[in-house]
């Protein structure tokens, strides 16, 4: 009994100090639970990596998206945006190059806007954005001309037009006729035919290889395998001076569109064995190979029109069809 009594008097003075010193007693339940409260609120370490690793995941995605959205133009007053065509952006991408080049640095868009309709192009496929400074300079020299504009002189033009046909800039062949009303004359573009001009050479270029093979074979006693191979150059070079000198006096093969019905011809400049020069097929004429221009008639049998090819300007022209 006394035992018992020490027991209820000890728990009395516990309360009691608790008490007086403003702690409030812990339930030996509650106690319990805070000790395990760490355990169960506390995460486990791969569900934070993984919730980590998630959220940068999603703010990749943001990055990413961000960098394919296509460029739309906005409204500075309403402030509503849209999404252009592509002829629209590469107008617009066109119109932003003049007017920093040719109106002292004017800037129609800022740097991240232009970046983003630069690459916007890119991804489009547009053969604008892939445009060489000459090329970009041609157009835009196109387009302040007819605003009058002009940023070249005539020669300059004439210059740099030569200087990007050679090089089969797209930008200065015209897939369709340009008609002048005033002097009556349709013109067109004419393109180099390589294939065919190439075809020219192989003749020569054969004979030579064949004709170098027997001679190492029958002199050095080569095999004809390694005599072709050792022959090559040579063998090109000798079918070029006999291609160019007896075979075909400065050959050149075009094509080119009817200005008129828009058939396709096949042009050839030079001449055959001299048969032109020498008068062999028709009137003699000593200047027919190196004559720039060429005169010949549609073979398309609905239109007939007489039609004159120079050399040195890549043009083909004809009168204006009558209606």
């Amino acid at each position: 009994m006394s035992a018992i009594r020490r027991l209820v008097l000890g728990s009395c003075v516990a309360c009691a100090a608790a008490l007086r010193v403003g702690v409030t007693p812990t339930p030996p339940m509650r106690a319990a639970a805070c000790a395990r409260a760490p355990a169960l609120l506390a995460v486990p370490e791969a569900h934070q990596r993984r919730t980590a690793v998630v959220h940068m995941q999603q703010q990749l995605d943001d990055q990413a998206k961000s960098f394919y959205e296509g460029y739309v133009e906005t409204d500075p007053v309403t402030g509503e945006s849209k999404a252009l065509t592509l002829d629209e952006k590469e107008k617009l991408y066109l119109e932003c190059l003049d007017a920093y080049y040719n109106e002292d640095g004017k800037q129609l868009l800022g740097n991240e806007e232009y970046e983003q309709l630069k690459l916007d192009l890119d991804f489009d496929g547009s053969r604008v954005a892939t445009f060489s400074a000459d090329e970009i300079r041609f157009i835009l020299a196109n387009k302040r001309f007819k605003m009058n504009k002009p940023i070249l002189s005539d020669s300059e033009y004439d210059t740099l037009r030569k200087k990007l046909k050679d090089l089969g800039s797209p930008v200065v062949i015209h897939e369709g006729a340009k008609c002048n009303l005033e002097d009556g004359i349709c013109k067109n573009d004419m393109s180099v035919d390589n294939g065919k001009t190439r075809l020219l050479y192989l003749p020569g270029t054969i004979g030579a290889s064949l004709l170098l093979s027997e001679i190492f074979f029958w002199t050095l006693h080569i095999d004809p395998l390694l005599s072709l191979i050792l022959g090559a150059v040579p063998s090109y070079f000798a079918g070029v001076a006999f291609t160019e000198n007896v075979f075909a006096q400065k050959p050149l093969v075009v094509q080119a569109a009817c200005p008129s019905c828009g058939v396709v011809n096949t042009v050839f400049f030079g001449d055959l064995f001299n048969v032109r020069t020498d008068g062999l097929a028709g009137p003699a004429d000593p200047n027919y190979a190196s004559s720039p221009e060429v005169e010949l008639k549609c073979p398309n049998p609905a239109c007939k029109e007489d039609m004159v090819c120079n050399r040195e300007t890549m043009i083909i022209s004809s009168a204006i069809p009558k209606v």
